[in-house]
């Protein structure tokens, strides 16, 4: 048997659709934002002179890198309310994928600063400047040139690992697409909508960071 597309199907469950659209664009924005935020907290912490906060730092992203996200999403929202912590789906959903997609901003951003060149610090240190202010105002700036990128495609791999909430309930896209097609058993028509939706999401994502890097590059062709 061959089945062929119902558009009459496909078109009214689009307004499903655009909610679970607006779920996933909700969880890009503030699990990138948030993320992109704490990792440079994360980042000027680790180049401290406190051993232990480092150790600490190292710690998460080493954890977070080499645990599935999955697992760490089950562990969050079935685990922790062993212990008295409890949290709704989405409130789950935003917490972990947030600490997940940090600790890949702040490995991108410490291979940034690696990766600078020694003559920097030199200058650093013939001009006088104290450590802090170099860091913040020196060797954060231009790493940042250099490590968008890297970022940009850890952000792309937030929006498409949000897929993996649907399997605490969380309604977004995925989750939309799955519980139409348990329902109506139609599953040719959701899965393109499914398509069209992360397509939407993702390419219009990277066309707005595109635009970023190509602002930040400016001083380089000046």
């Amino acid at each position: 048997m061959s089945a062929s597309l119902d558009w009459t199907y496909f078109w009214s469950i689009i307004p499903l659709f655009v909610k679970g659209f607006e779920m996933t664009i909700f969880l890009s924005l503030v699990c990138n934002g948030l993320s992109v935020v704490f990792s440079y907290l994360l980042i000027s912490c680790l180049y401290c002179r406190i051993s232990i906060i480092k150790d600490l730092i190292k710690f998460y992203v080493s954890l977070i890198r080499n645990t599935p996200l999955l697992v760490q999403i089950f562990f969050f929202y079935f685990g922790m309310p062993e212990i008295g912590i409890r949290a709704n789906s989405v409130t789950s959903g935003v917490i972990v994928l947030t600490l997940w997609a940090t600790a890949y901003q702040v490995a991108n951003l410490r291979g940034a600063i690696d990766g600078l060149s020694p003559h920097l610090t030199e200058t650093m240190r013939a001009l006088g400047l104290r450590p802090v202010n170099a860091f913040i105002f020196i060797v954060v700036p231009v790493a940042t040139r250099t490590v968008v990128p890297a970022m940009m495609n850890t952000m792309v791999s937030t929006i498409k690992n949000s897929a993996l909430l649907s399997a605490i309930g969380v309604p977004e896209l995925t989750f939309i697409a799955m519980d139409n097609i348990a329902e109506n058993y139609r599953a040719i028509e959701n899965f393109v909508a499914l398509l069209i939706g992360y397509l939407a999401i993702v390419l219009g994502f990277s066309a707005a960071m595109a635009g970023l890097e190509r602002h930040l590059e400016r001083g380089y062709r000046r």
